[in-house]
């Protein structure tokens, strides 16, 4: 593909056709309509429209000069209506440019999503400063798509200060989205004490900050209990960052108490880690991680596309139907095909 021939459907403000290198300059002021653009070239099966999304993403000089934050909890605690709050507040008392990648789980059966996390957060989609995109999981365990990684490279790239993920909620998701992150804000309810043994471990270990959302009226006695709780079972829980104390804090996205208390903290964790040298080694592995991504895929998008493989799925899948193979022995037989 002649990437210099290209001519994508993209218009600047003259209303006419831009090349790459136009799109690239109007991506880097900001433009929304660029971003956009260039996030449904990431997510698109079309292998032109990849080879133009890997040309733009490996022009973008601005990787990591954001602050990347992962927001996740339980369904229901209210991560749409914090992240409205929080990216509001952050536009208005902060003077920032605010990013949000909410990972959308697609439908099994057609690839389509809901996407209506922007329903959900009235005050920010209102801002200019702020930019809100959904991100199907395209089946991808945790919601973890080369596509994700590269939104993210490409909000940095258009000037935004803050990216939030926002996951699909608590389990896979949390602990592959970590490996794309800064900080992990974990939301809880504040009845959530009782439940803590639902909560799997391996998650806990890569929070960095606890909120516990709606702590107000008659639930903040009961968020106050939960917050002893957990810092209790916090002390004694090895976090991400070693000898970093990690906090528990109460707010109300609802009601936007506590929320310039919750920042406060964010703000000096990251300076934190940034001075210790922990961020430096943390984006070294995010790199790392995102190899690994791309190798998957590929690596997906080989076997599948693959014609042996193919007509392969189609003969075990009526065997298996018919009780002819076991499945186990039957994706042998499929992989046996993929290796001639």
């Amino acid at each position: 593909m002649d990437i210099s021939s290209f001519n994508p459907d993209f218009q600047n403000k003259e209303g006419k056709n831009s090349l790459p290198s136009d799109w690239l300059t109007e991506l880097r002021k900001g433009s929304k309509q660029a971003l956009a653009k260039a996030l449904t070239l990431t997510e698109s099966t079309k292998e032109e429209d990849r080879q133009l999304a890997r040309y733009i993403v490996q022009q973008c000089v601005n990787e990591g000069k954001s602050i990347r934050i992962g927001i996740t909890g339980v369904p229901g605690v209210g991560k749409s209506t914090f992240i409205d709050q929080l990216g509001t507040y952050l536009i208005k008392e902060k003077n920032k440019k605010v990013a949000v990648l909410a990972v959308d789980p697609s439908s099994g059966r057609s690839g389509g999503s809901v996407l209506g996390d922007k329903t959900r957060m009235e005050k920010l989609v209102m801002e200019d400063a702020a930019y809100i995109r959904p991100i199907p999981s395209r089946k991808e365990l945790g919601g973890v798509t080369s596509g994700l990684s590269d939104a993210i490279v490409l909000s940095e790239e258009a000037g935004f200060d803050i990216v939030f993920i926002e996951t699909v909620g608590v389990g896979q998701s949390e602990t592959a989205v970590s490996q794309l992150v800064d900080i992990i804000i974990f939301l809880l309810l504040p009845n959530s004490g009782d439940d803590l043994q639902g909560i799997k471990r391996g998650i806990m270990e890569e929070v960095h900050i606890v909120a516990i959302n709606k702590s107000e009226g008659e639930n903040l006695l009961a968020a106050k209990k939960t917050k002893m709780l957990l810092d209790t079972v916090l002390q004694i829980m090895p976090g991400p960052v070693e000898g970093e104390k990690r906090e528990v804090l109460l707010c109300s996205a609802q009601e936007a108490t506590g929320i310039e208390e919750l920042w406060k903290e964010v703000s000096e964790l990251h300076q934190r880690i940034d001075k210790s040298g922990w961020l430096t080694e943390n984006r070294k592995q995010q790199k790392v991680n995102r190899l690994r991504i791309y190798l998957d895929s590929l690596l997906r998008d080989s076997f599948y596309h693959n014609s042996n493989v193919s007509d392969a799925i189609v003969k075990y899948i009526a065997e298996v139907e018919s009780g002819k193979i076991d499945a186990y022995n039957a994706a042998m037989e499929i992989f046996k095909e993929f290796k001639k």
